[in-house]
């Protein structure tokens, strides 16, 4: 397993957190974030572009299909062949798109010279048929057109519709896993929609469901590539293998959202959170006021972390735009991750992962001794859910 890190905004940070402090094992790069021409440079942030790119992937993101052209922020408009930057020419969105989608793919193969390229797709909600149709002609089209040496990932983007419906998971891996297929891999992505006051979420068909298709897509020999994770991937990989998982500084970066592609909004004002490892949770950075008050910074404190001590100090000035922030949880996440991988036996993973989740259950009736109740997204609304996820399992 590999953990990429989802590069959007500010990709400094995640430059300096992969080249400096080994955070991650490669790069995404989201095109909304990025204009054409970006990587025509010979460094970036003080780093050389080739070296980058050796160990990248770009997501053109294609998901809004026509109303793409709704949003006037982000860089999407500047690739000639995404749907933002094309008119409609009154055909079906599978026509339309189909060409552009073609162009997409030799534009990594021949202008980035990548060697793993993601086959943009778009977000179907209403006809998962619609969609299946076009991965069939893009399946067909790639026949005569594979690259030797390189290997092609078509986007899975999941809709929330989808990821609780049965039948309709069973009728989309039906045809996935084809016989014909030819894809070396998916680009996994699920909607997953937390209820409200949550950053995660917790509805058991959602987890489920996901499960299935990470699950069956790598028993059928497919390489898995699970992006705009959040830290409840930790939950997935301690049941299956997956062979990449992203992780991302922004929200938006580690929770796919349509309406970002959909719609001009821009997200509310923040002082940020602080990740911690022993509580698999977000802390609301004020609450770390009340924690220091009550004497329980070292039960939340991440060990061996040069962010989270920075952070944890008393008088840090919290704002969500310090690269310090993020680059705590992207070594946090990256750390379990990792040590999960590393368990080799699936059983015993589980059980692993389990008792990371009993030690975090037990970390918060230990700040509840204290006086010390964390409410909101910080809050013990989810370890309960995966460890009974995790034991329907085992």
């Amino acid at each position: 397993m590999e953990v990429l890190q989802l590069v959007g905004h500010f990709q400094k940070w995640n430059l300096d957190a992969h080249f400096q402090n080994s955070i991650g094992d490669g790069f995404i790069f989201c095109a909304y974030s990025f204009p054409h021409g970006f990587f025509e440079v010979e460094k970036i942030n003080g780093y050389n572009t080739r070296q980058i790119l050796e160990t990248s992937m770009m997501d053109l993101q294609f998901f809004a299909k026509k109303e793409a052209k709704n949003i006037n922020k982000g860089k999407l408009g500047t690739y000639d062949f995404h749907p933002a930057a094309n008119d409609d020419d009154g055909s079906q969105t599978n026509v339309w798109i189909e060409g552009l989608i073609k162009r997409a793919i030799k534009y990594q193969i021949e202008v980035l010279c990548l060697k793993d390229v993601i086959i943009p797709n778009y977000y179907e909600n209403n006809d998962l048929d619609q969609f299946i149709r076009m991965v069939k002609i893009l399946n067909h089209w790639l026949k005569s057109y594979k690259k030797a040496g390189v290997r092609y990932f078509m986007t899975l983007p999941i809709t929330h519709h989808t990821v609780i419906d049965d039948n309709k998971i069973d009728l989309l891996l039906y045809h996935l896993t084809d016989i014909d297929i030819i894809f070396d891999g998916y680009y996994i992505i699920c909607e997953s929609k937390p209820e409200g006051i949550q950053k995660i979420s917790t509805d058991f068909k959602y987890l489920n469901n996901l499960y299935t298709v990470l699950s069956l897509l790598k028993k059928q020999k497919f390489t898995t590539i699970y992006s705009y994770a959040n830290w409840d991937a930790a939950v997935f990989l301690a049941l299956t293998d997956i062979d990449y998982i992203t992780i991302g500084t922004y929200e938006n970066l580690r929770n796919f959202n349509i309406k970002r592609f959909t719609v001009n909004d821009d997200g509310g004002p923040s002082k940020g959170f602080y990740f911690s490892e022993k509580l698999l949770n977000f802390i609301k950075s004020p609450l770390l006021n009340l924690i220091r008050m009550q004497k329980g910074i070292e039960l939340i404190r991440n060990a061996d972390n040069i962010f989270s001590d920075v952070i944890l100090q008393d008088g840090y000035p919290w704002s969500n735009q310090k690269p310090e922030v993020h680059k705590n949880y992207l070594l946090a996440v990256d750390r379990i991750l990792k040590e999960l991988a590393s368990i080799e036996n699936v059983k015993e993973r589980t059980k692993a992962m389990i008792q990371k989740i009993d030690n975090a259950i037990a970390t918060y009736h230990e700040l509840e001794k204290k006086g010390i109740y964390l409410t909101s997204e910080s809050r013990n609304y989810h370890l309960d859910t995966w460890k009974s996820f995790l034991l329907s399992k085992s």
